[in-house]
C-alpha cells in the first residue's frame, strides 16, 4: 500500500508495478494521503487518517497477512489488531536533537504517537548506528529490535572510480530545510581562503560567496541527472542536525566519492576515516577544516573504501537480511 506525494491522486498499479520489473507476485493498493493544512499538528492528524485509511482498505482480510511492514506512522492504526506489526520510523529525528525553537516543538508533537507506535509493535526497526541506542532509551528491548539498513540498486555502483579534471569538486544534495544543515556550510565556506567549488541540488535560495564558485540547480527529480552531478564532483558533502541513514550518502559511495558528514543518525555506519570524515553536528569549525583537509587528501583511497563499503547495502542483500528476521 503506497500514497505517493501528498495530496496527489496515488499512481496506478500498473505504474508502480512497471518502476520495479512487473513482479506476478506483488498487488498494489493506493491511498489518498490529503494534509492542506498548517495549523500545528496537522502532519499528525493527517498521519493518523491514512493510517486508518489504510486499515479500512484490508480490515477485512488481516488474517491474510502474515506480516504487515508499517513505515512511519502508517502502522498507527493496526497497533491492537494483527499480531505481527513491524514499524520503521526511519530516522527517529522527532527523539534527536532539535536546533530551534519550532524544531524543538515539532518534535514534541511527534514522540507521543512515535512512542505509542514503538512500544505497542511486535518489532520495530533501527538503520543502524546510535538509532538502536535511541530505541533502548525508549524503552524498547533489544529482542524486538530488528537492525535493517536502507540500500541501493547494485546497477548504481562502479567498478572504478570515475576519472575527473584537475580540481576537487564538492556538492551538497538536500531538501530546503535547516535540518539538511546548508546554513551552516554557507558558513563554513565564508571562512575559508581558497578557492572552493561547490555543487548544490535542492531548493535553496542563491548565496553567493565571492571568492568561490557555487553553482545551483535546484530541485531535481531524475535519478540519472542527479547521478549525472555527482559524478562530476570530488565530495559530497551532508552537514545534516538530523539524519537515519541517508540515501544520497549511498549513492555518492556507490559512485566512488569521499565523503564529509555530522555524526547522526546510523551515518557512522557508512562514513569514517576510510572513506571521509566525520564530524559533530552544526560545528562550523569542524565543517571548515574538513572541507580544507579534503582538498589535499588521496580521494583515490577513499573512493575505493566507498565502493568497496557500499556494496554491503545493495538492495538484495538488505532484503533478504530482513526476509531472515521476520521468518
Amino acid at each position: 500500500m503506497h500514497c505517493g506525494y501528498p495530496n496527489e491522486v496515488p499512481s496506478s498499479e500498473s505504474d508502480v508495478l512497471d518502476s520495479f520489473g512487473s513482479p506476478s507476485n506483488v498487488n498494489v493498493i493506493g491511498v489518498f494521503f490529503k494534509d492542506k493544512s498548517s495549523f500545528p499538528g496537522h502532519y499528525l492528524l493527517a498521519s493518523k487518517e491514512y493510517s486508518l485509511n489504510l486499515y479500512k482498505s484490508i480490515y477485512g482480510s488481516l488474517s491474510d497477512y502474515d506480516v504487515i511492514y508499517a513505515q512511519g506512522f502508517t502502522g498507527y492504526a493496526f497497533l491492537g489488531k494483527h499480531n505481527n506489526l513491524i514499524s520503521n520510523l526511519h530516522g527517529l529525528n522527532m527523539f534527536q536533537p532539535s536546533f530551534s525553537g519550532w524544531g524543538f516543538m515539532g518534535n514534541l508533537i511527534l514522540r507521543k504517537i512515535a512512542r505509542k507506535i514503538l512500544l505497542n509493535s511486535s518489532h520495530v526497526v533501527s538503520l543502524g548506528g546510535s538509532l538502536t541506542k535511541t530505541l533502548h532509551r525508549i524503552g524498547v528491548n533489544h529482542q524486538r529490535i530488528i537492525v535493517s539498513p536502507n540500500g541501493i540498486d547494485e546497477k548504481w555502483i562502479l567498478d572504478s572510480a570515475l576519472k575527473k579534471k584537475e580540481g576537487i569538486c564538492f556538492v551538497f544534495i538536500g531538501r530546503n530545510d535547516a535540518l539538511k544543515g546548508f546554513p551552516i556550510l554557507i558558513e563554513a565556506l565564508k571562512t575559508i581562503n581558497v578557492n572552493i567549488s561547490l555543487k548544490v541540488i535542492g531548493p535553496w535560495p542563491e548565496t553567493k560567496i565571492n571568492r568561490h564558485n557555487l553553482t545551483y540547480f535546484g530541485e531535481i527529480k531524475s535519478k540519472d541527472k542527479i547521478i549525472e552531478i555527482i559524478d562530476s564532483s570530488d565530495v559530497l558533502v551532508v552537514p545534516s542536525l538530523s539524519e537515519g541513514m541517508p540515501t544520497v550518502i549511498l549513492e555518492a559511495m556507490a559512485r566512488g566519492k569521499a565523503v564529509i558528514a555530522t555524526d547522526v543518525g546510523a551515518v557512522s555506519d557508512l562514513v569514517s576515516e576510510k572513506n571521509g570524515v566525520l564530524i559533530e553536528p552544526g560545528s562550523i569549525d569542524e565543517l571548515t577544516g574538513a572541507i580544507e583537509n579534503m582538498i589535499d587528501r588521496d580521494l583515490q583511497k577513499a573512493s575505493k573504501a566507498s565502493t568497496d563499503l557500499v556494496r554491503n547495502y545493495v538492495w538484495n542483500n538488505v532484503a533478504k537480511n530482513l526476509l531472515k528476521e521476520l521468518i
